[in-house]
């Protein structure tokens, strides 16, 4: 069909008339709407928001009146939407994406049976009963060593060394002579045969001598024993007496498995209980064994002690000295209710736990303030505080308390009064979401700038070991210098989400340290700086080429328990100086 152009012509013109009178009525062009960058699907009148604030889509703590940049990752604001809100002070209100954004988790607690373990930390080490030594059974000079380094195997019958002894040629003669006189004195050649016996001589080479009709110049040692070298305590040409020792051997087909158990978990402990355990060399294979032996006698200085489990090693898998994962299953029966670990936040003996309720339709997060009871592997038990069958928050919990508190609602931090006009709170030790492998996501340099932080945090666990407040102070300004040369720019995604919320602990312990005087409050706050660090470096990173030690003491903070970072293997703790410097132990090590 053709098309006349002349009426195309007359439409559009009419068109653009009607567009033109239609803008001239209604008061001008409509206003524009904003696309903000970095805020996918999201478009906002600059001019209003509902709530009159404005903030970040991916650190929903900020909260500004007018448009700008985010504080810490530069993306433009976007409006606060108003969400439904309670009068009442301990319930909090999350949109959807900030709940997605601080991965926000929840389980429903109950009473009963728990899925609990006794988590323990220990080593391999060599069965004592089976470490043999390679002697020799009269004075003899080595003319020749066959095995010549420790960690080399032996198998029983090896030889171990060349031998020469006079007193082994004089011996020999005398069985050659006893052995021509054999019809009329038998008696003798036995005595020749004995004497050679016992200096351990093989039957095979006693006849050897008596067949060959001239004693042997040198002799060959050979092993006694199965096992490995252990130590080696001669070398060619070295003078033996009668008994001295060659070779220390260690039969390794079975070793033991040895954990440290503070003296406040003997009471789950029993002869015969089943312990797992994971060994960091073969994390893929999973041992087992029963408890066979606890020590009778507690250390006084680190306050532990050791259990003893059996295993079977013909495979080899597990060296002496390899550090050990342990649990023991207690699946204990409660008669209160249980709480995962993860959802509690601590601020002394009454805590802080989080539980998703329902009210008029809407979801609501309320703080509730419990007091615990014992813990039970990942649970404590709660005395008070919570009710079977509540949704508590597992994981998120310190997001939720720090939202609490930018809104002015009660929180950890900010607690309510009791009947007296007092606080409840005592010292909180933060939740920090888990440690997660983020290292593709950051780049050499950012794991630089982690390492020049965690080597000024070295320097300040060193301080706290001593205890003088003002040197604990400045070292703590040299860890809060080099965290603030951390680019955080650096890191991308969850990964950046995860440095932000360990960032901010670490910022906060840093300060108080700084500010106080006390010894004994710097130390607590390095606490959660250590904690915070620990989850950093697990994380993320570092330049640092030897291990690093996550190490654990049980009694610091009231009994509660805390953590720190060494570079030696060797215990000083932070926590007490003087007064218990080898308390605690190796937890994990990172980066070996």
């Amino acid at each position: 069909m053709k098309i006349n152009k002349s009426i195309v012509i007359t439409g559009l013109v009419t068109l653009g008339l009607g567009l033109l009178i239609g803008a001239l009525f209604l008061g001008g062009s409509p206003t524009p709407t904003a696309q903000l960058d970095g805020h996918e699907g999201e478009g906002h009148q600059l001019e209003q928001t509902a709530s009159g604030l404005w903030t970040c889509s991916m650190h929903p703590q900020v909260r500004q009146s007018e448009p700008g940049a985010c504080p810490f990752c530069g993306m433009d604001l976007i409006p606060l939407k108003e969400d439904s809100v309670s009068d009442n002070p301990k319930m909090l209100k999350m949109s959807n994406a900030a709940i997605q954004l601080a991965n926000i988790q929840t389980s429903i607690i109950g009473s009963g049976n728990m899925d609990a373990g006794l988590v323990l930390n220990g080593k391999v080490k060599a069965d004592a009963r089976r470490v043999n030594v390679q002697t020799t059974h009269f004075a003899a000079r080595i003319e020749k060593l066959y095995k010549n380094f420790e960690g080399e195997q032996v198998r029983k019958g090896d030889k171990i060394a060349e031998l020469y002894s006079p007193e082994l040629v004089t011996a020999q003669e005398e069985l050659i002579e006893a052995k021509k006189v054999e019809k009329s004195n038998p008696v003798l050649l036995e005595a020749a045969r004995k004497k050679l016996h016992h200096w351990k001589l093989s039957t095979e080479q006693i006849q050897e001598i008596e067949s060959s009709n001239r004693p042997m110049r040198t002799f060959d040692l050979l092993a006694g024993y199965d096992g490995v070298i252990s130590k080696k305590m001669v070398n060619t040409g070295d003078h033996l007496k009668e008994g001295g020792v060659l070779l220390e051997m260690t039969d390794l087909s079975q070793v033991w498995a040895v954990f440290e158990v503070y003296e406040k978990d003997l009471k789950n402990l029993n002869l015969g209980q089943n312990i797992d355990f994971t060994a960091r060399s073969v994390s893929s294979q999973q041992f087992s064994g029963k408890i066979a032996f606890i020590e009778p006698v507690l250390n006084a200085k680190n306050r532990v002690v050791e259990v003893r489990v059996d295993v079977n090693n013909t495979n080899g898998a597990l060296k002496p000295d390899v550090f050990l994962k342990g649990k023991v299953a207690m699946n204990s029966q409660s008669d209160g209710l249980m709480v995962p670990k993860s959802a509690v936040l601590w601020t002394g003996e009454r805590s802080v736990v989080y539980s998703k309720v329902n009210e008029e339709g809407n979801e609501y997060f309320m703080l509730n303030e419990v007091t615990l009871g014992d813990a039970s592997g990942d649970y404590y038990q709660v005395k008070s505080g919570l009710s079977s069958g509540d949704e508590v928050v597992t994981n998120g919990a310190f997001t939720l308390d720090s939202e609490s508190q930018l809104k002015g609602k009660i929180s950890m931090m900010s607690p309510s009064k009791n009947a007296e006009g007092t606080s409840n709170a005592v010292f909180p030790v933060v939740t920090l979401p888990a440690s997660k492998d983020f290292k593709s996501l950051v780049v050499a340099p950012f794991q630089k700038q982690l390492g020049a932080v965690a080597n000024a945090y070295i320097n300040l666990k060193d301080k706290m070991v001593e205890g003088e407040g003002n040197t604990i102070k400045n070292a703590a300004s040299k860890v809060k210098e080099q965290l603030s040369k951390v680019d955080m720019s650096l890191t991308k995604g969850d990964g950046h989400l995860h440095w932000m919320a360990i960032l901010n602990p670490m910022n906060e312990s840093l300060k108080k340290i700084e500010e106080s005087d006390n010894r004994d409050q710097q130390r607590l706050e390095f606490i959660n700086l250590s904690k915070a660090l620990i989850n950093a470096v697990q994380s993320f990173g570092t330049d640092i080429n030897n291990p690093l030690y996550v190490q654990f003491c049980p009694m610091a903070n009231d009994n509660k328990g805390a953590t720190w970072i060494s570079k030696d293997e060797n215990i000083i703790n932070p926590y007490f100086g003087d007064m218990m410097l080898t308390c605690g132990s190796v937890e994990s090590v990172i980066g070996q």
